[in-house]
């Protein structure tokens, strides 16, 4: 099959839903292509002839409303794949919520998705909103290639990383435990010292989510997405705070994937999906809504037993095994043929 995945940008949500299905079903022998346009000529206009199939990403605006039309009048078929809850945005996103909740954005939208011959979404909530709207909605979720699950990870370092990743947006979540990533590197009694490191946020973010001192870091957006994964590999211990608002509950728990891939203990809110991706106690540790000093907590319990940091990274580790590409790509092809 000769797929195209038309991407909205060149971020994780690419990564996810675009670079890793295309590599996925690169190895089964079919004939991806990745792109934030469709293939072109070399005058720079489409070339629709001899795809198979277009898996689109947030395809909303008229211009690619209008190609999307006429991919479907060609006969191309179309899979419209969402990995966030576009019809429930937050008003603390301002810009990004003004843009969804918009009526040509959300007819777009809609339209767009009626379109499509099936949709795919990343987790269970998203089959329920946008089951409403299309009678073909099928749950693949996010996952990473094997050889991650190899790399070495040393559990007893002689300094400690606490570690956030998100963006310029979703650095909203971080003030639930700013304080308490703050306070656990001035904790005088480590055993060894602990630095705080944020990924995906610049300083001056940084600094308005309440997260300073002398050993708080701050790297900014990091488009390259080996470089991402490599980057939060030197967490040792990984902070996964989120509101419990509905945009939230309905995404994939993708840090829940990069730490247990990677071998990290994670501490992240008990929203779902997290809920569900995190055993309590064994693969990490959950703070309930509205007890986020759990967050100070049970960073100073991992600060100060490296053997529980170890013991909750290797079970994560093992639970994400069942995450792997080699395993999701089938998924993608079934979906691709229909």
């Amino acid at each position: 099959m000769r797929v195209h995945f038309w991407t909205a940008d060149n971020g994780g949500s690419a990564m996810y839903r675009g670079h890793l299905p295309a590599l996925g079903l690169s190895w089964l022998g079919h004939r991806p292509s990745v792109g934030t346009v469709l293939p072109s000529e070399e005058d720079g206009t489409p070339k629709l002839d001899g795809l198979d199939v277009v898996v689109g990403c947030r395809v909303a605006k008229a211009g690619p409303l209008k190609m999307w039309q006429q991919l479907k009048d060609r006969g191309v078929r179309l899979v419209y794949d969402l990995d966030d809850d576009y019809l429930h945005t937050d008003p603390a996103y301002g810009e990004a919520h003004k843009l969804w909740t918009s009526e040509p954005m959300r007819d777009g939208l809609l339209e767009a998705i009626s379109l499509a011959d099936t949709v795919t979404v990343c987790s269970r909530r998203l089959v329920e909103v946008f089951g409403e709207h299309h009678d073909d909605v099928r749950l693949i979720p996010n996952g990473l290639p094997a050889q991650y699950l190899a790399r070495p990870r040393e559990y007893a370092p002689q300094e400690l990383v606490v570690g956030w990743a998100g963006s310029s947006a979703t650095y909203l979540e971080l003030p639930l435990a700013a304080r308490h990533i703050r306070r656990i590197t001035e904790y005088r009694d480590s055993p060894v010292p602990v630095v705080a490191h944020m990924i995906g946020i610049g300083p001056q973010d940084a600094v308005k989510a309440g997260v300073t001192g002398e050993s708080c870091y701050a790297t900014g957006f990091l488009r390259d997405f080996r470089q991402y994964l490599e980057a939060v590999s030197r967490f040792d211990i990984w902070v996964a705070p989120y509101r419990d608002i509905e945009f939230n509950r309905a995404k994939f728990a993708t840090k829940a994937l990069e730490a247990g891939m990677l071998g990290i203990p994670l501490i992240a809110s008990a929203i779902h999906p997290y809920a569900e991706a995190v055993v309590h106690g064994e693969t990490g540790l959950l703070v309930p809504p509205g007890q986020e000093h759990l967050f100070g907590r049970y960073l100073m319990q991992l600060v100060n037993e490296p053997e529980t940091r170890q013991r909750m990274g290797l079970a994560a580790r093992a639970k994400a095994s069942g995450s792997i590409m080699q395993a999701l790509n089938k998924q993608w092809e079934q979906v691709c043929k229909g």
